[in-house]
């Protein structure tokens, strides 16, 4: 039996009361592309009310008038074009220098350009990361792992199975399919984490936990981006990867379910994001 995340309390960082701006996590988003502006958006607001200082958001020219019109509290830079792309990515490093954590892929699309792109980041910036939507496909052209920052992984189910060249239900009661995404994490030395009705959460050390909040609401588009960021709060928090996912999908399935009792399945993910702090307290 795979144990069930029933409590998370223990794992969130305790803040210092005397500390200052920047101390409690600044994330780096990078998304967003001419298809998709409000991905990056989400994630944003999840990193910021899952309790990070700082979030800088970093997308195409196309999108950065309404990124930074929309909350003040971003700090907002763009880039030329209409998708990430090599040349944007390499410019990357003076802006995330300061940063605690990087999350890539809220948006960025499915052109080849942008792969090459989110592996140039991959690169050139070695602080823990997120590899959420369609950067999950970059690992696919990566020839040596580890990698030298710490990684947790934000697929569904048809996202991991890109990864993997194969369709697979991961379910507990299908053991072969729980070793085989624990094989993954550990020869990847990344930390998976699944989503779906039930979430799967594997450790590059081989551990499999299994979260149960949340509930078909949470269907809704941007709701992915919205963990992606609460993960990348964590992260820049210090936590371990597979503590930072398991804490962010019992968190974020926690803020559907409260919102379920009060609106049914008529909520968004920004309900969800807005929902974050009174879960956590």
């Amino acid at each position: 039996m795979l144990k069930v995340i029933k409590n998370v309390k223990g794992l969130l960082p305790r803040r210092d009361p005397k500390s200052h701006k920047g101390q409690n996590g600044r994330v780096l988003i990078v998304g967003g592309s001419i298809d998709y502006y409000g991905a990056p958006i989400l994630a944003g607001l999840g990193a910021l009310r899952s309790g990070a200082d700082l979030v800088y958001l970093y997308v195409p020219e196309c999108n950065f008038e309404v990124t930074r019109s929309m909350y003040p509290d971003f700090i907002v830079r763009k880039y030329s074009g209409e998708y990430l792309n090599e040349r944007a990515a390499s410019a990357i490093r003076e802006f995330g220098k300061d940063c605690d954590s990087v999350l890539i892929g809220p948006g960025l699309g499915k052109e080849e350009k942008v792969l090459n792109g989110v592996l140039e980041i991959l690169k050139n910036l070695q602080i823990p990361t997120v590899l959420d939507a369609d950067a999950v496909r970059a690992l696919k052209k990566i020839e040596k792992f580890p990698l030298q920052q710490p990684v947790v992984i934000t697929p569904h189910s048809n996202e991991f199975a890109n990864l993997i060249d194969r369709e697979i239900d991961i379910e507990e009661k299908d053991s072969k399919s729980v070793i085989l995404l624990r094989s993954i994490s550990m020869d990847l030395h990344i930390n998976v984490l699944l989503k779906g009705p039930r979430d799967y959460i594997s450790s590059d050390e081989g551990n499999v936990e299994i979260n149960e909040t949340g509930n078909a609401g949470m269907t809704v588009g941007g709701s992915g981006d919205v963990l992606a960021g609460v993960v990348a709060t964590f992260l820049a928090q210090r936590l371990e990867g597979f503590d930072a996912a398991r804490a962010a999908a019992y968190l974020v399935g926690k803020a559907g379910d409260k919102l379920k009792k009060k609106k049914g399945y008529g909520y968004s993910a920004s309900d969800i994001a807005l929902a974050l702090p009174e879960v956590m307290r």
